[in-house]
């Protein structure tokens, strides 16, 4: 076997699986999920520290 036949194990966050098969059963979109990830916390006045 040479090195260009050997492939790396993909290791998947087993938290991340759980979420994304419960976001899965809520029926929520793929890409729903990825704009939700996207958008992020964005800070208000009350949650910045100064």
């Amino acid at each position: 076997m040479t090195m260009a036949e050997i492939k790396p194990k993909k290791v998947l966050d087993q938290e991340w699986v759980i979420l994304m098969r419960a976001a899965r059963e809520l029926g929520l979109q793929k890409e729903e999920v990825r704009s939700f990830l996207r958008q992020g916390k964005k800070p208000t006045s009350t949650n910045v520290h100064k």
